[in-house]
């Protein structure tokens, strides 16, 4: 067996640590720090991490039932269950949010993000864009119009993610661009 090339060890590497749970829990997390108090914040961050982990988990169960041939389904046709899985996580999140009263940034942020994740399962339903770029599209953007200038380390994210995704040969260039645009044009949309 041949070992891996040292890019492909990188491009792994950032996949595996900026993935879009860790950048879109990452940025909720500033957003509702920014925007409330210590036992609200509580409450909002324990209702993404929950969230968050209802998603990883079944994923994690696909995989561990061999229905996905990795935790970031690569393969398209993979990927429409845990799509709606996702999706559903967003909807219950944002209800958790509704009802907790929490701030209207928050909830736009959240929004957004679960509105570009849903358009990208639709467009995957017939070209595979990249999930990961789409959070660190959305991140970049989002970061800077809710938290100013703190908001610069996903603009900073942004291109390792990119690079990761094509560098891993997950993706396309035009793929992961994709993923990005639509990303951060919901950011806009919402928080502008």
């Amino acid at each position: 067996m041949n070992p891996e090339k040292p890019h492909l060890r990188a491009a792994h590497f950032l996949t595996n640590v900026l993935n879009p749970f860790f950048v879109f829990t990452t940025l909720y997390v500033l957003v509702a720090l920014s925007e409330a108090t210590f036992p609200k914040f509580a409450l909002y961050a324990a209702a993404e991490l929950a969230a968050a982990a209802v998603v990883a988990g079944y994923v994690f169960l696909l995989r561990r039932r061999s229905r996905v041939g990795n935790f970031w389904i690569s393969s398209r046709p993979e990927r429409l269950v845990p799509a709606l899985v996702l999706l559903t996580a967003f909807a219950a999140l944002l209800g958790v949010l509704i009802l907790l009263e929490a701030p209207g940034t928050l909830l736009a942020t959240t929004l957004s993000m679960g509105l570009a994740s849903a358009f990208v399962a639709a467009v995957t339903l017939l070209w595979k864009a990249s999930a990961h770029a789409v959070v660190a599209g959305h991140a970049a953007a989002a970061g800077l119009l809710v938290l100013g200038p703190a908001g610069l380390v996903f603009v900073f994210v942004l291109p390792a993610v990119l690079w990761s995704r094509i560098a891993a040969e997950a993706h396309t260039p035009a793929q992961a661009l994709a993923g990005a645009v639509v990303g951060a044009a919901f950011a806009l949309l919402f928080l502008a």
